[in-house]
């Protein structure tokens, strides 16, 4: 078995690279109009090869919502046989009903859901309901809704300007500005059916492993932006007449921390590989392992980076605090890192 990246895989994370390297700091129409045309949104790519952008994405600490249209909202857009083009994301957590992706999956799968939890869908197919935390609200044209109708759980597509998006931490006091979660109004909006309640099930399971697997790699990007800067400061940072990195206190939390990182990058590739391999039980464990190993890999690299720095890194002005904060949102999204680990051992348990 090769377990080597291929030519193409390999030329396609060098471009991301060679794209993200002066850290675009933005996201407007024309940096998105550009990964339209790098072939980032192609139903070509495969997990691994998304997982490959989405590292070079954490080391670049994008605030693109390309993350989220590809992994949130693409497949059930893919289901239902709509293009990924424009910038989108996924609405499945409720202030009245499934508060996480892992609940949204177990609602999906329910003989039938109770009417009116969550968003409710009505008899003319409008949406009612107030969803939390939504990522990229602000940012998108389309919203995919984790929707409650006559059957189930149904997935529909809603024009993103219909709804009422409103900012959590505003102020500049978001966990990480560049990745705005928002609470998102919807009071009769209109949408359209994309999966219905006998496929939506599976399609939000597989919404579930792509994100995170993809977020594990751009975990994996976060840290070895982190390592990377801690390194070259330990290296070139003198005290004594020597570098600072001589120090054992300081080179043996980086050594480890390299090894942290290393293994969270092969378990994040092993878990985009079986997202497309080995679906099921198999992919669930794989994609669970690679998001406890990535994001603490993530939040180990900041804190040391932040310990070499002498504690600098707190500091808004040092880019370093910027990437910790995105450390911080990895870790806590759709849930904690223990709860995580409660899921994985369940599933190993029950095996």
């Amino acid at each position: 078995m090769d377990f080597a990246l291929t030519g193409e895989q390999e030329a396609l994370r060098d471009t991301a690279a060679k794209y993200l390297a002066d850290d675009r700091a933005t996201d407007d129409g024309q940096a998105w109009a550009e990964v339209t045309d790098l072939g980032w949104l192609d139903v070509e790519l495969g997990t691994v090869e998304l997982a490959l952008l989405a590292e070079r994405m954490g080391w670049a600490r994008s605030p693109s919502p390309w993350w989220a249209t590809v992994g949130l909202a693409g497949p059930a857009l893919r289901a239902a046989g709509r293009p990924v083009a424009a910038p989108a994301t996924l609405a499945w957590a409720w202030t009245n009903g499934p508060g996480t992706l892992a609940e949204a999956v177990a609602a999906a799968r329910a003989p039938a859901s109770a009417p009116g939890v969550g968003c409710a869908v009505a008899a003319d197919g409008t949406l009612t309901g107030r969803a939390i935390r939504v990522p990229h609200a602000l940012d998108v044209v389309d919203l995919v809704v984790v929707a409650t109708g006559p059957d189930g759980i149904e997935l529909r597509l809603v024009d993103a300007s219909a709804a009422v998006a409103t900012p959590a931490g505003a102020g500049g006091q978001a966990l990480d500005p560049s990745r705005q979660v928002s609470t998102v109004e919807l009071t009769g909006v209109p949408s359209t059916l994309l999966v219905a309640a006998d496929a939506a099930a599976d399609v939000l399971a597989l919404t579930r492993r792509r994100t995170l697997a993809l977020l594990a790699a751009e975990a994996v990007g976060v840290a070895a932006r982190a390592l990377s800067w801690a390194s070259g400061y330990a290296a070139t940072r003198t005290q004594f007449g020597a570098a600072i990195g001589a120090n054992q206190a300081v080179a043996h939390p980086l050594a480890e921390c390299y090894g942290q990182v290393e293994t969270a990058r092969s378990l994040a590739y092993r878990a985009a590989w079986a997202v497309d391999a080995e679906p099921g039980r198999v992919a669930d464990r794989a994609v669970l392992t690679a998001g406890v190993a990535a994001r603490e890999a993530a939040m180990t690299a900041c804190e040391v980076a932040i310990q070499t720095y002498g504690g600098s890194g707190f500091t808004w002005e040092q880019p370093l605090h910027h990437w910790y904060r995105r450390a911080w949102w990895l870790a806590t999204f759709d849930g904690t890192v223990a709860g995580t680990r409660a899921e994985l051992a369940g599933l190993l348990l029950d095996d």
